[in-house]
């Protein structure tokens, strides 16, 4: 991810109001407990030997973009995201097969290094290159501690700040970095992908393929976008 010269894409006051929005959620907002039923995906069948077929095997987009990352950008932050995907294409095929809570674990750590080290070059862009490590290492510590924190006590609300609360925080950068079309295409992608993921049964009624199974498509589309905007922008690529 590039260091770059002028104002940084998200300002000092958005960056302190957003994070006492996520403050004031964590402190005040119900606990979100994760429903058993999260494990029941409409589509069960089976295809050589691997059960949940299609849920597991619709996670290859995401290796294959995470190695097309990881030989085509620079940057700690860059390979860190990368490495995040190629780690959920492993993390998700893994649970898929025989989907717990237990597993799920291994399926939300590595999604955590996608968002938090695209939230933190979006953040550490314009600012002192002595901040972004700092940055990083923060963020990336604050995402994995929210799957944890829902392994141990149950409670969602940190993993949902984790994985939505980037979005409200670098609302900036989608108008004021040079490659924003990239990433408000990401963003579309994601909502979309949230949306067949909520409605995967609806949609299995009335598809070949489940709308978890289109989810991880969509979602891998969203990659593809941070991909085009992380090697078009050479997003904080200093390190």
């Amino acid at each position: 991810m590039t260091s770059t010269q002028g104002p940084p894409l998200i300002g000092s006051r958005w960056l302190t109001g957003s994070s006492l929005i996520v403050g004031v959620f964590l402190i005040f907002g119900p606990a979100i407990a994760q429903p058993e039923s999260y494990h029941a995906f409409a589509d069960a069948r089976g295809l050589f030997g691997i059960p949940n077929f299609w849920n597991v095997a619709s996670n290859l987009p995401f290796a294959i973009l995470g190695v097309v990352g990881l030989g085509s950008v620079r940057g700690i932050m860059n390979r860190v995201l990368f490495t995040g995907l190629v780690l959920t294409a492993f993390g998700s095929a893994y649970y898929h097969v025989a989907p717990d809570d237990a597993r799920l674990v291994w399926d939300r750590l590595p999604i955590t290094l996608v968002f938090m080290s695209l939230l933190a070059g979006l953040i550490a862009q314009g600012r002192d290159q002595r901040w972004e490590l700092w940055i990083l290492l923060s963020l990336l510590g604050c995402g994995m501690a929210s799957v944890l924190w829902w392994n141990v006590t149950g409670d969602l609300r940190p993993y949902a700040v984790a994985q939505f609360g980037p979005g409200l925080v670098m609302l900036p950068a989608f108008w004021r970095s040079t490659g924003r079309r990239y990433l408000g295409g990401a963003f579309g992608c994601y909502v979309l992908a949230k949306f067949a993921e909520f409605s995967d049964a609806a949609i299995y009624s009335v598809m070949p393929l489940s709308g978890h199974t289109l989810k991880h498509g969509l979602a891998a589309l969203a990659a593809y976008c941070i991909w085009k905007f992380a090697d078009g922008t050479r997003l904080r690529a200093s390190l």
